[in-house]
């Protein structure tokens, strides 16, 4: 039996009856961050690029934050490309990116379009993360270090799947729908830090959603499109770099939305550092609330963390998102890393920029401590501060983002596009998503909230 048949029949064995309540819990929670920070991409530049007006048509699915509504696939990229348009979604640790963005943006378009319920939504989403998860660890993490980006190259899988199992698609169906993902996958690194990075979310949710549609019309992929000499391992991770037997065992012993789980961003650039922010922010609030004594900051992470392109100075609005250097300094200097601070105006703090060129740092090889981190700091008279954070608050069931640091999230995210009193409204509604008899109630709340 073929690798995607193989993935594809333990798709279909799984029961959301059985799924533990904890899952549920969390899938509503990332479900409702992913959404918040929809809403807060939703007018940005990159988003009213990706509109494309003389391309897309009119249909039936709300675009998040805004009046337009589009066909299913036009809404999926758009909302997709919004979704990750300011880098504050959220993560998964298996899949080493973003899992919720590519998932999400499809489910909730098809969902629209065919009056689904919030709890067909939620068992599709869960069983969506699984597969990119189980996916990504037979290719994690040559895959990533190779220069693709996870989220769009692996999290398709998870998007065709989700949108396949709301489609009610067969087990053969299902393999085609991988089959078809994997000619349809892309996203490197090297767009990291630009526009183009919000957009291969935006293709992955499209692409996926499209990939499934095709499946349950019948169009077929090759049954080896995974292992074939000439197929997606091979081409992507190349021989030697994959394990596949990976992909295939322990499926929902637990679920992975479980274990490792979801990590739900505090702050709003990329997760590497947050470990390091953390721990920048504790001096600050501790022994050291005034930076200008500063001489030397030190910062060590695990080496999958301190990837080059974190490890550059911000030049851009955009960039800073992807900046260690700039993300701590901001830690130190203002005990907080805000959405404010990723504006080009936050960009030309003296004592940020000061801070910023004294960061030096180093790689340390502690796997079980992957996305902890340390920072010391010596001060004029040669004294050092350290503080170490074993792992960032958010970071999936280990430490959990408590509620209502997600509800002011979620506040925060949606203020740009919705009434304050709508985004309560909201925010309430997607606490009982698996309750609600039709996702168009939660989708008619965010368009009557919209400003």
């Amino acid at each position: 039996m073929s690798l995607s048949h193989q993935i594809a029949r333990r798709v279909v064995a799984l029961d959301p009856a059985s799924f533990d309540p904890d899952a549920v819990k969390w899938a509503k929670n990332a479900i409702a961050d992913m959404i918040g920070c929809t809403l807060l991409g939703a007018r940005t530049a990159t988003t009213e690029a990706a509109l494309l007006p003389e391309t897309h048509a009119a249909g039936p699915c709300l675009l998040l934050g805004r009046r337009e509504r589009l066909g299913l696939l036009d809404a999926a990229f758009v909302n997709g490309t919004a979704g990750h348009a300011l880098d504050y979604d959220d993560t998964s640790k298996s899949l080493s990116g973003h899992p919720t963005v590519i998932i999400i943006p499809g489910l909730l378009a098809l969902a629209e379009a065919q009056g689904a319920s919030g709890k067909a939504v939620t068992d599709a989403y869960i069983i969506g993360v699984e597969a990119a998860t189980r996916f990504a660890r037979g290719v994690n993490f040559q895959h990533y270090e190779k220069g693709w980006h996870p989220t769009a190259t692996l999290g398709i899988f998870g998007a065709a799947v989700a949108a396949a199992v709301l489609l009610k698609a067969d087990e053969a169906q299902i393999a085609n729908a991988i089959s078809i993902s994997a000619s349809l996958a892309s996203g490197i690194k090297a767009n990291f830090g630009t526009d183009t990075k919000p957009l291969h979310a935006g293709l992955a949710a499209r692409n996926g959603l499209f990939a499934a549609l095709m499946a349950v019309r019948g169009v077929n992929g090759s049954p080896v499109a995974l292992e074939h000499p000439q197929g997606y391992l091979e081409v992507f991770n190349g021989a030697g770099n994959y394990d596949a037997d990976r992909m295939l065992v322990n499926w929902a012993e637990p679920l992975d939305l479980l274990a490792p789980g979801i990590s739900i961003k505090k702050y709003p650039c990329v997760y590497s550092v947050h470990g390091a922010i953390d721990a920048a922010i504790q001096l600050h609030d501790g022994p050291l609330p005034d930076s200008s004594n500063v001489s030397d900051v030190l910062v060590r992470m695990h080496p999958r963390r301190l990837l080059p392109h974190v490890r550059n100075p911000a030049t851009s609005a955009l960039n800073a998102k992807f900046s260690l250097p700039y993300a701590v300094s901001r830690g130190l200097v203002n005990g907080a890393v805000l959405l404010e601070h990723f504006e080009d105006a936050a960009l030309h703090d003296p004592e940020v920029t000061r801070i910023m060129g004294l960061i030096r740092m180093e790689p340390h090889d502690d796997d079980a401590n992957d996305y902890g981190a340390e920072v010391a700091v010596t001060l004029r008279d040669g004294s050092i501060l350290r503080q170490t954070v074993a792992a960032p608050l958010g970071r999936g069931p280990e430490t959990p983002l408590p509620q209502e640091m997600l509800a002011a999230k979620f506040a925060d995210c949606a203020r740009p596009s919705l009434t304050a009193t709508g985004a309560t409204g909201v925010f309430d509604l997607l606490m009982q998503l698996d309750t609600l008899p039709r996702i168009g109630i939660l989708t008619d709340a965010i368009l009557a909230a919209t400003r």
